[in-house]
């Protein structure tokens, strides 16, 4: 049974239509994180100011990434419904989240030069997911056994939602929570030929860069193929100076892993195996 100090700030921060759907697991393990790092254990009383900190920490992992077009998706997905093949509307549907919207001019090509690489997977794991999978159709496989990962309930059902759609077009699978900081869960994902990280790392490594390292570490024993991905432009839309993470590289290099690097106008990927 958790604490009442932890349990009052669970309903604090989710009192913020932003954070309500968020896993409370999620949020919990945030909150622990939060009064760990900060001697609070022991603390009595809340204050504003903890729940705006543990709320800022929540945005750099998935608030900050949403549009206003998230209150349409149901209408979207209402759409895909009477035509699938609609390329319109799976267009709508990855606007909904920025990371989403920026890869839409460079989908077709991020997905052909990775397959370059590595072949056409058929299975794949996405960790961080987000609306990713609603670029399934750029994709260009007949049938892919897919799961997505992500830390909102809401959006995990609206996953699921696409799922029952699509199953049609060959995209078979299932969406749930997963918290990526919890290993023991992460050694329990099943194999597959593919794991994508699409902007997840930078948001795990809030301190140091030892959380990424052991969950690489994990995956690589659970898949062919890692692809990760880092934004190689700053909030404001100016394009970093140094957009390679030489860090993460020499991080691979540590763990003799190879890599290969595509490029796009707002990212980088790195195609990683043993």
């Amino acid at each position: 049974m958790e604490s009442k100090i932890i349990t009052d700030l669970l309903m604090n921060v989710k009192s913020n239509r932003k954070y309500s759907s968020i896993s409370d697991e999620i949020i919990i393990n945030e909150i622990k994180s939060y009064l760990s790092k900060n001697n609070k254990n022991n603390m009595t009383e809340i204050s504003k100011q903890d729940i705006k900190e543990i709320r800022n920490s929540l945005h750099k992992s998935y608030a900050s990434f949403q549009t206003k077009k998230k209150n349409k998706i149901s209408t979207y997905l209402d759409e895909l419904k009477q035509n699938p093949t609609e390329n319109v509307v799976s267009n709508k549907l990855l606007s909904i989240t920025l990371s989403t919207k920026e890869r839409l001019d460079n989908y077709q090509y991020i997905y052909k030069e990775i397959f370059k690489l590595t072949g056409k997977p058929k299975i794949v794991l996405d960790l961080g997911a987000g609306f990713n999978l609603f670029s399934f159709p750029f994709m260009n496989i007949s049938m892919l056994e897919y799961y997505s990962y992500d830390i909102d309930d809401k959006d995990i059902g609206y996953l699921n939602e696409y799922y029952e759609i699509m199953k049609d077009k060959g995209l078979y699978g299932k969406a749930a929570i997963l918290d990526l900081r919890d290993l023991k869960q992460v050694s329990n994902l099943p194999s597959s030929d593919m794991i994508y990280l699409f902007k997840v790392i930078d948001l795990l490594d809030k301190d140091s860069h030892k959380p990424s390292e052991e969950l690489l570490k994990r995956l690589i024993k659970k898949t062919k193929f890692i692809v990760a991905s880092f934004a190689t432009k700053t909030i404001t839309r100016k394009q970093m100076n140094f957009p390679n993470r030489k860090w993460f590289e020499l991080m691979l290099e540590r763990n003799k892993l190879k890599f290969t690097i595509i490029n796009t106008d707002n990212e980088i990927f790195y195609v990683i195996k043993k």
